[in-house]
Order: C-alpha cells, then sequence, then structure tokens
C-alpha cells in the first residue's frame, strides 16, 4: 500500500511538473510574440510657420525640389533653376568641403555662389 502512496504521489509530481513546463513554455512563446518591435514609419513631411514682429518664415520638411550641390570653379559658381523665382528666396548654403564662408545670391531662374577656390557647396531654397 505504501508503495502504491508513493507512486501515485510520484505520477502527481510529474503531471504538476508537465504542466509547469507547459504553461512556462506557453509563456515564453506568448512573451516572445508580443515583445517585437514594429519598424518606426517614415516621418510624413511637415510644413511649419512662424511669426514675429520682423516678418515670418515658412519651413518645409520632406523632398526638397530645389535643392543640389554644385562645385566651385575659382571660387564662383552659377546654377540656371526655375524654381529660384525672384531677390526675396531665402537660400541656405553651406560649404561641405571645408569650413569656409559661402555667399548666395538669388535672382530670377539663377542663384549665384561665390566661396573659396574648388569647393563643393550644398544649397536649398527654404522660401
Amino acid at each position: 500500500m505504501n508503495q502504491s502512496r508513493a507512486t501515485i504521489q510520484s505520477n502527481i509530481m510529474e503531471v504538476a511538473m508537465r504542466v509547469i513546463v507547459a504553461m512556462l513554455a506557453l509563456i515564453g512563446a506568448t512573451t516572445a510574440g508580443c515583445l517585437q518591435i514594429p519598424p518606426q514609419p517614415p516621418l510624413p513631411p511637415t510644413t511649419m510657420s512662424s511669426w514675429g514682429p520682423n516678418g515670418g518664415f515658412t519651413l518645409s520638411s520632406g523632398v526638397s525640389t530645389c535643392g543640389g550641390h554644385a562645385t566651385l570653379s575659382a571660387g564662383h559658381t552659377s546654377i540656371t533653376d526655375p524654381c529660384f523665382t525672384g531677390v526675396d528666396n531665402v537660400v541656405m548654403c553651406t560649404d561641405t568641403s571645408n569650413a569656409n564662408a559661402v555667399q548666395c545670391s538669388s535672382s530670377s531662374g539663377y542663384l549665384a555662389i561665390s566661396g573659396f577656390g574648388n569647393d563643393t557647396i550644398s544649397y536649398a531654397r527654404v522660401r
């Protein structure tokens, strides 16, 4: 009788261990599936406007149709593009080769860039 009680208790312990292992496996599989982080979607283009006592501006992020790179020749170059509509355009220019000063002047259909030597200049019309 003692031997059958020991067998029954052994079987109960074995069943309990199997249930615990099955529950831990189920919890692990569920957790592994739920904790995956989806990739971030691309940021949508955004437009921001600001106004103050001295005027205002509008800044747009996203693909710029009026921007690019130009290489200076003896410190000067020009770009012909219809997106430059006049002298009131705000154009941002940056020397990407060296830390040198750059000057950009826009007019109707034209951008003049002055800088140093044969540096590469990035430009974009902001407004």
